[in-house]
């Protein structure tokens, strides 16, 4: 799996290399070696717009209009970055968001990309939600996103790397 997150890190600092400061460390600590792979992104103008429609004072929110900004590739880095298959469907972990900000992003999913989610309770407090996507949307899901997606990431979405 660590092999899989350098991959995939590696992956987005060659998309953004420009835009980014990319960190490599290696840390000797109790005689075991670790490994810290980060990255940040410059402060560049080009940020501020989306960090003023996701972010209200340093808390991150879906905002009204996420019909509007939600795509087959966002919805593939959505899955690559916050996603996994579990049992035969797909898990977007959303605890931070609440149900009505979720809802928004079913109506968007729908609207958008005619994908059915649904909203999962994620914890025994019943106070976070993930959505999920069924058995029987996951071609559809697939269909989309895959040509967007890194290949060493796609058993996100339960396929063999190609």
């Amino acid at each position: 799996m660590l092999l899989i997150c350098y991959i995939y890190i590696t992956y987005i600092k060659n998309l953004y290399q420009h835009r980014l400061q990319f960190h490599r460390l290696l840390i000797k600590n109790t005689g075991k070696i670790r490994y810290n792979l980060s990255f940040a992104t410059l402060a560049l103008p080009c940020f501020n717009e989306l960090y003023e429609a996701f972010y209200l004072e340093g808390t991150k929110f879906i905002p009204n209009n996420i019909a509007d900004l939600l795509t087959e590739v966002s919805l593939a880095y959505w899955i690559l970055d916050d996603g996994s298959f579990t049992g035969s469907g797909l898990k977007l972990h959303t605890n931070a968001f609440s149900l009505e900000e979720l809802n928004l992003l079913i109506k968007a999913l729908d609207k958008n990309l005619s994908i059915k989610a649904s909203v999962n309770v994620s914890n025994r407090e019943k106070s976070q939600f993930s959505l999920y996507i069924s058995k029987n949307q996951m071609s559809l899901v697939k269909d989309l996103v895959i040509k967007h997606m890194h290949p060493d990431m796609l058993y996100k979405l339960n396929i063999d790397k190609q």
